[in-house]
């Protein structure tokens, strides 16, 4: 069932070296994005399109006992007003399960749920509007911490969790026993904002036989239609979503951008007008859901040979007011709780629960930098109490070709981690700097170095379908039209398609039209998150390359009467690789397709290979493939300040074939400094539940004077032979290991252990004073 996409195109290409995948090229988007032309879905606003304000809760739970319209239509220029009674279809938007509402109607659950729409000719008019709505609640008690949520009496739902995982493996009680040392701890990852240029913005517009086109802020365009059309009671192909150039997803707008583009729906549908929903700066950072917060106690056994023997693990998520994207971050991060090591003896419990906290979206890593937090913290401590170097004790437990994971998933190929870390630490000089760190100290600043390891499962977690599909055309002229699922958020996705469109084909990379993402040209491709662009979307296009070049090869030996077997193209000239005389340049070639009528045209589309574990156990194969990280970092303290200053990374990734290497160092580059704002300054402040610093000034996240030296990145290629060219994905694992390597760097510094995030200027100087 499953192709070694590798290996057929190692055959086509005759063993030749690439001549565009792994170069090199000018992105499909580069012109446009540095002259200003690129456009974004704000640039896409109709002149008279209807203004849509959202009504919100000022209470973070509590029952609605009445709505009144009325005062807002005394407000000039107000159309409409939307409650939950009023939508067409289903009142449902929840991401994995329905406990979601896109229109509250019976109780509120955080500050901010949306209870009503206004819908009017001019901004001034909508927000007037949504202040005149009359609103009266009955407030019921909060509960903000998930511990008091899981204890007490509080009915935010009709049960207190949205879900749980397990990984159970071997006989942890009596690996501890044969333990020589053992290492437990509470960890507390915090929130994070994602805190992107381009806030959330949809426009709905009606279009002919009852459909309706949205233009929207989104990850997913496939989901964001399937919701639109669930809340607007029609069939899919009656929801038409073109989704434009993304300033800035990091997950955040996969989970929120179905929610927003079904309130501009609603609106369209109700009013038959177009209309536009912008969220503010505050409106994005108030009330846009963000990283999910945990709560993990992490035991950790090893023998006095520096073998792991067992975990036991028990965290808890705070979800917030609804599931949103929890239940899949719960899993990923049981998934990866062993972190990047083979551990025999495995009992992980997970839960996620309700409070009326906002609720949590999908962000860069899901859950994985919350739980190899603990992990690599865990790693540090057991090392030095086993007298054993970091990077010594992280070898002597890697995960090699062979191992099994700890949902037993054993890694027959593409599992690089062991040769990363040992590049890293020498690219680093770990062994150097480690041995001499006494001589770096001054009577006000200490210097620390630490390392970072992590992994990420390329693709969708749990029991969303991971498939993605593409197509390819042919033109008379010989260039190419490529349309594509996947959703360009700045990652450089849709070039590396185009390059390995090309490379397939036989032709440059400049002959590769990449078409606007829209639904209506492509089957269902899943959304753009977890490291699928090129390791799933990537491999559809490779998928449709390769049926169209296989006619080619097949059309070329009958043109120039030789053996399927000889025919190569190379340059946009295709050739027998016997008697070079004998050619036929592509336009040539596909012109004669459209004479034999020969369809010049293929979708692809591909399901990744992968299972679901047992709901019981854990056990199974939760991903397809995994992409490896190992980050070390320098870092320079202010003992008088506490202010914690990164000196250097030396960033790595065990990631297949590195397709566009300058677009990688870009995401590496970037990803750092991400890690680096959850490491050491952005915090979500919150009272009642509500972010109480919603702004730049407030919420600091690292700016270019904050970026330290990157070294540049090591690369282990472990290809991975079932997705296109052997790739896997980037986009995530880099940051994941960059707040494991500060963490571990602040300890080898100041000898203070830190055990939440971030680790402001103002925790290190307190825990200073109390050393």
């Amino acid at each position: 069932m499953y192709q070694d996409y590798l290996g057929e195109v190692k055959k086509l290409l005759h063993g030749k070296d690439y001549k565009v995948v792994g170069k090199n090229v000018i992105r499909v988007d580069a012109i446009e994005k540095v002259t200003g032309r690129a456009k974004y879905t704000t640039d896409f606003i109709i002149e008279n399109a209807l203004i849509v304000r959202a009504v919100r809760s000022p209470y973070p739970h509590a029952l609605i006992k009445k709505i009144n319209k009325k005062p807002a239509f005394k407000i000039p220029g107000v159309v409409a007003v939307i409650i939950g009674d009023d939508i067409p279809g289903e009142n449902q938007c929840g991401y994995y399960l329905d406990d979601q509402p896109l229109i509250a109607t019976d109780k509120v659950r955080y500050i901010g749920d949306i209870v009503a729409l206004v819908v009017a000719k001019d901004k001034e008019s909508a927000w007037a509007g949504a202040d005149a709505v009359e609103v009266k609640y009955e407030e019921l008690p909060a509960v903000f911490d998930p511990k008091e949520a899981l204890k007490g009496d509080f009915k935010i739902h009709n049960r207190k969790s949205p879900g749980d995982v397990k990984v159970i493996k071997g006989d942890v009680e009596q690996a501890f026993k044969e333990c020589d040392v053992i290492v437990e701890n509470i960890y507390k990852p915090g929130s994070q904002d994602h805190a992107y240029l381009e806030t959330e913005a949809a426009i709905a517009i009606p279009e002919a036989q009852d459909g309706i086109l949205v233009i929207s802020t989104n990850q997913g365009p496939f989901r964001t239609r399937n919701a639109v059309a669930r809340v607007l009671g029609k069939p899919q192909s009656q929801v038409r979503v073109i989704t434009p150039y993304i300033g800035g997803g990091f997950g955040g707008k996969d989970t929120y951008g179905p929610i927003i583009s079904s309130l501009a729906a609603v609106a369209a549908e109700i009013t038959r007008q177009p209309a536009m929903i912008v969220h503010t700066r505050y409106d994005s950072f108030v009330y846009h859901f963000k990283r999910c917060p945990f709560e993990i106690r992490f035991k950790s056994g090893a023998t006095k040979d520096g073998k792991l023997k067992a975990i036991e693990v028990d965290y808890l998520c705070d979800c917030g007011g609804y599931a949103a994207h929890v239940i899949g971050l719960l899993k990923r991060a049981a998934y990866h709780s062993t972190g990047v090591y083979e551990i025999p003896n495995c009992n992980v419990q997970g839960i996620a629960v309700y409070t009326n906290n906002l609720p949590v979206a999908a962000f860069n890593g899901f859950g994985n930098p919350q739980m190899l937090f603990a992990v690599e913290s865990q790693m540090d401590l057991l090392a030095e109490k086993l007298n054993i170097d970091p990077v010594e004790f992280r070898l002597k437990n890697a995960l090699v070709p062979g191992s099994r994971t700890g949902t037993n998933q054993l890694l027959d190929h593409s599992v690089g981690i062991k040769e990363l870390i040992s590049k890293v630490a020498k690219k680093a000089d770990w062994v150097k700097k480690r041995s001499k760190q006494k001589r770096w100290q001054s009577e006000t600043k200490k210097r620390g170095i630490g390392i970072g390891c992590s992994w990420h499962g390329c693709g969708t977690t749990g029991f969303k379908h991971d498939w993605a599909g593409a197509s390819v055309i042919l033109n008379p002229d010989g260039s190419v039209t490529y349309s594509t699922g996947i959703v360009e958020i700045g990652q450089g996705t849709i070039t590396s398609h185009a390059m390995m469109v090309a490379e397939t084909l036989g032709i440059p990379y400049e002959w590769v039209k990449v078409e606007l993402n829209d639904t209506s040209r492509m089957p269902d491709s899943g959304e753009t998150h977890a490291q699928r662009g090129a390791f799933i979307g990537g491999t559809a296009a490779v998928d449709a390359a390769l049926k169209l070049r296989k006619k080619l090869n097949k059309l070329a030996s009958e043109i120039l009467k030789c053996d399927e077997d000889e025919i190569t193209i190379e340059d946009g000239i295709a050739y027998s690789l016997n008697d070079a005389s004998k050619k036929i340049s592509f336009n040539d070639l596909v012109r004669e397709m459209y004479q034999r009528g020969i369809s010049p045209a293929e979708y692809g589309f591909i399901k990744a290979r992968r299972g679901y574990p047992d709901p019981d156990t854990g056990q199974g194969d939760p991903y397809a493939a995994y992409t490896f990280g190992c980050t070390i970092a320098e870092v320079e303290i202010d003992i008088e300040t506490g202010e914690v200053n990164v000196l250097r990374l030396y960033p790595g990734v065990a990631a297949g074939k590195i397709l566009q290497p300058d677009v990688v160092r870009g995401q590496i580059n970037g990803c750092a400094m991400l890690g680096l704002g959850y490491s050491l300054t952005e915090v979500v402040e919150r009272e009642n539940g509500k972010m109480v610093n919603p702004s730049f000034t407030d919420y600091l996240i690292p700016t270019i004077m904050d970026k330290p030296e990157i070294a540049e990145f090591i690369s282990v290629e472990d290809e991975y032979k079932y997705s296109g060219y052997g790739a896997k994905g980037v986009g995530e694992i880099a940051f994941i290991a960059t707040p494991l390597a500060v963490a571990n760097a602040v300890y080898d510094a100041i000898g203070v252990r830190f055990y939440d995030l971030p680790i402001s200027a103002e925790k290190v100087y307190f825990a200073l004073k109390r050393k």
